[in-house]
């Protein structure tokens, strides 16, 4: 089953916390505001515990608050938006000059922290969004999106700490967008909720200098050709929230042309090379499999026995014996594609048990000059099953490690090595992350901790119990390393789940341990990243203060320079499948 399928049905961590108290979730913000309230917006000293209770009020008063103040931004209208404020409404809200400015390559980046704003009210409040606003063609997006909601115990006001955001495009092709944290205090008047106070905390403007990126996938011929039929049963599928299809990537210049090509592939339906023309599109040719059947859920594109041309590793099990299982690989014969199916052999305990690996990870971890290839396994025809444990589960499925011994023949040694682990891996990473010459690895995992095992310096590895990167437990879809800013320290991102619903309902759920509280807010918090100077060799977590933990319901992520200013940015996509039916719940 894929990794979001389950977690896609929890309203962010709220099912699950409600069920333990019935039984006693580019510009990068925080998770919470930046300092103390300052009183300007008042915070009920005795508030509704009840979680459903709360939950409730607070979709009561997103939905009016949306339906009035936050279209009126949206849609530029004064009135609309004043309807959705109190007559009382005070604001302190940045001007477009405030703040302090970072150049950063394409980007004019403002950020507004720390300021003593001026109080305004209504009519002050829209001067300072019109500035914000001027020489939008449009507003693209606004948010609402609350992570504190305290509803006062005569339910008649509440406080709310949430993230907002206005972005759209510039008459001159830039793009604008504000984003942050603020406080709010929303009253009722008869059967609507009202903004009466609504202050800044933290967050950014960001311009881009020049036009943004460009989504050219229909003009160059990058897409499978799907018919309507066939769009629209995918749609039907993941409208009845069965499982949806997942797929792959591969990029490399498969027939040394020296341009760029691309292999997409889609589980068990179609795998489709793009190959690059060098004048800015792609021809479609067939991939290396003949059957759609065999259509892995991963591919990886890789030399392994050094001739310069790569073959091609499926993370698909299409044969079984007893005791054993077999990964494929491909490899280059003329212009075809020769399959060799017994190449990765690995200890089955369980003849037929269905297997799902995401990620499979190439490494020379013997230094004899040949990759080997690490197979992250996530679960089996024994996972998920009654027992199954969201927060920390370990009835996944074994990892495997393929130690190359030349001539595309590989034994697997995973726990000769000594990793053994049963989680719900999603992918690897292996570093050097004790800085004492050797790489080490790093299993990132769905439902559980990280794990990581430290080489010995030949080959044997070791868990690191308490360590820093194995505290807690995760949803991790993504990891990236590298030292950002070129000073010698080395971050680590990982990719997690940011819950504005679990980060609302963790302070209220009562009867629970300390223990699980904390587990279930780090999990709410979304992504991490830890940081650590080689000197110290001490890694600490500081997502919160870097701004980078809420990515929404986040998947894979990169650092990179994608403004070429010599210094890495991060890159992380997020997002889940829409509902054909604007009005109803995604997956």
């Amino acid at each position: 089953m894929p990794p979001r399928s389950r977690k896609l049905f929890l309203p962010g961590l709220a099912i699950l916390l409600v069920a333990v108290g019935a039984a006693i979730a580019l510009v990068w913000k925080r998770q919470g505001p930046a300092e103390a309230p300052s009183g300007f917006v008042p915070r009920p000293k005795e508030f509704v515990t009840d979680i459903a209770k709360s939950e409730g009020l607070s979709d009561a008063v997103g939905k009016s608050v949306k339906s009035t103040f936050v279209k009126g931004l949206r849609e530029r209208d004064s009135g609309l938006a004043r309807k959705g404020m109190t007559a009382d409404f005070r604001a302190r809200f940045p001007r477009p000059a405030e703040g302090r400015e970072h150049a950063d390559g394409s980007l004019l980046i403002r950020e507004y922290r720390d300021l003593v704003l001026q109080e305004t009210d209504r009519d002050g409040f829209w001067t300072i969004i019109q500035a914000h606003m001027e020489g939008l063609t449009n507003i693209e997006r606004t948010t609402w999106r609350p992570f504190t909601f305290l509803a006062d115990l005569p339910e008649s006001s509440a406080y709310c700490e949430l993230h907002f955001q206005l972005a759209g495009p510039h008459s001159d092709g830039r793009r604008v967008d504000l984003s942050g944290s603020v406080r709010v205090q929303t009253v009722k008047e008869g059967e609507a909720w009202k903004v009466r106070r609504f202050e800044w905390i933290e967050g950014t403007r960001i311009e881009g200098r020049s036009g943004p990126w460009r989504e050219i996938t229909d003009a160059v011929g990058l897409h499978f050709n799907e018919s309507d039929a066939l769009v629209n049963l995918k749609q039907e599928v993941i409208d009845n929230r069965n499982n949806s299809a997942f797929g792959s990537l591969a990029v490399a210049d498969f027939n040394r042309d020296g341009f760029w090509d691309v292999l997409a592939s889609v589980n068990r339906q179609e795998s489709v090379f793009f190959m690059n023309d060098g004048k800015g599109g792609f021809t479609r040719l067939p991939g290396p499999n003949s059957r759609r059947a065999d259509t892995p859920v991963t591919w990886l594109a890789v030399d392994l026995d050094g001739d310069g041309i790569e073959e091609m590793v499926s993370s698909l099990i299409n044969e079984y014996g007893k005791g054993v299982g077999w990964f494929d690989l491909y490899r280059r014969k003329g212009a075809e594609w020769e399959r060799l199916q017994r190449a990765f052999e690995f200890p089955n305990s369980v003849e037929d048990r269905v297997i799902t690996v995401q990620a499979i990870i190439p490494v020379d971890i013997n230094r004899d000059g040949l990759l080997d290839l690490y197979f992250c396994g996530y679960s089996d025809n024994d996972s998920l099953k009654e027992d199954f444990n969201s927060l920390a589960s370990f009835d996944g499925t074994p990892n495997y490690f393929f130690i190359n011994q030349g001539n595309l023949k590989f034994t697997e040694e995973a726990h000769a090595r000594g990793i053994v682990e049963n989680q719900y891996t999603f992918t690897a990473k292996f570093f050097d992350f004790d800085f004492d010459g050797d790489l080490d690895l790093m299993d990132c995992n769905d439902y559980g901790p990280n794990v990581l095992w430290t080489n010995n310096g030949t080959g044997q590895f070791a868990r690191t119990p308490g360590h820093t990167l194995e505290q807690g437990s995760n949803y991790t879809m993504g990891v990236s390393i590298a030292d950002y800013d070129n000073n010698g320290t080395w971050a680590i991102h990982i990719s997690n789940m940011y819950s504005h619903a679990g980060n609302r309902i963790v302070p209220l759920a009562a009867g629970i341990s300390d223990e699980l509280r904390e587990t279930a807010r780090v999990l709410a918090q979304g992504n991490q990243q830890y940081e650590c100077d080689p000197s110290t060799r001490i890694w600490r977590e500081c997502s919160v203060e870097r701004c980078v933990n809420w990515a929404d319901w986040a998947w894979g992520c990169n650092f990179a320079d994608f403004d070429n200013d010599t210094d890495k940015d991060l890159f992380v996509t997020n997002g889940f499948t829409s509902h054909g039916d604007a009005s109803k719940p995604d997956y």
